[in-house]
């Protein structure tokens, strides 16, 4: 794992153009898989998809963790059952003084195993087509990160309001330049977005609300030609400040960038899937 997360900061280092510290920068991965809850809202068991691309090590704390959470129980008619959903655990590792790193649990979320499923929103065919633009600043200095978004999805399945929770960039630099890249990189990822329309829920404990708030990841990244490739599961990057979203009630700032940074399609919408009592946070 040390020489996985050494390697990772190489790459960013190779591959910034401005000087600055590195001192903020954090690794992390996007741990998934699935849980099964019993009917009185404990995890039965827990399963990390492909363990083997975290290392044994991070895949065992994810599981180890996941057995401890507790969840409102998840009731059909009125009666609580067996219940099965995905996750991703987002798990970020820094760097201590003894030359080693610390791995902890920043946040988790929950959803549906089916992809299908009708409890949730799903992206339309016509907003898969409205890709974001690149900024050519960015391209021009080589500037890579990851949007989160969080949308206010209309009954008619429109986005009516559109907030960037967090940009992560991976460059480091000057903090007013990071802050530039920032807004310019969440500018075209929210352009984008407010011409996105999705298909609202239809069933379930979500299908009777007027509106909800879609979470979604951009992710911006460039063909680095001669350069060294990370192995696409750990990124190293300067975590950007969150902003919540002014509509959401209880905004949770540790599972904003839970989501799977590589799939813009994949949407995770406010309040589906199990509500998590416990702390998600372990390590």
């Amino acid at each position: 794992m040390k020489n996985v997360l050494l390697g990772a900061l190489l790459v960013l280092a190779a591959t910034s153009t401005h000087a600055g510290t590195s001192q903020d920068l954090e690794s992390s991965a996007v741990v998934e898989g699935s849980i099964v809850l019993a009917k009185d809202g404990s995890v039965q068991s827990a399963t990390v998809t492909d363990a083997a691309k975290y290392g044994a090590p991070i895949a065992e704390m994810v599981r180890n963790a996941a057995l401890q959470w507790h969840f409102q129980p998840i009731l059909r008619d009125g009666q609580p059952v067996l219940a099965k959903a995905s996750m991703h655990v987002r798990v970020v590792l820094k760097p201590t003084p003894d030359g080693n790193f610390s791995a902890r649990i920043k946040g988790a979320t929950f959803g549906d195993e089916d992809a299908r499923s009708t409890d949730e929103l799903s992206s339309t065919d016509a907003s898969k087509k409205i890709l974001p633009r690149y900024p050519d600043v960015a391209i021009h200095y080589r500037v890579q990160g990851t949007v989160y978004l969080a949308l206010h999805v209309d009954r008619s399945g429109h986005v009516t309001d559109a907030v960037a929770e967090q940009v992560n960039l991976r460059n480091i630099g000057p903090e007013h330049l990071l802050k530039q890249y920032r807004d310019i990189m969440a500018k075209s990822a929210l352009k984008a977005a407010r011409q996105w329309t999705y298909t609202v829920p239809t069933t379930g404990k979500l299908a009777g609300q007027d509106n909800w708030t879609a979470r979604v990841p951009v992710n911006y990244t460039l063909n680095e030609m001669d350069r060294p490739k990370t192995d696409g599961v750990w990124q190293t990057y300067v975590p950007g400040p969150f902003t919540p979203a002014p509509w959401v009630d209880k905004p949770d700032m540790n599972a904003a960038d839970a989501l799977a940074d590589d799939d813009s399609d994949h949407v995770q919408t406010e309040g589906a899937g199990p509500v998590l009592l416990s702390p998600a946070h372990r390590g």
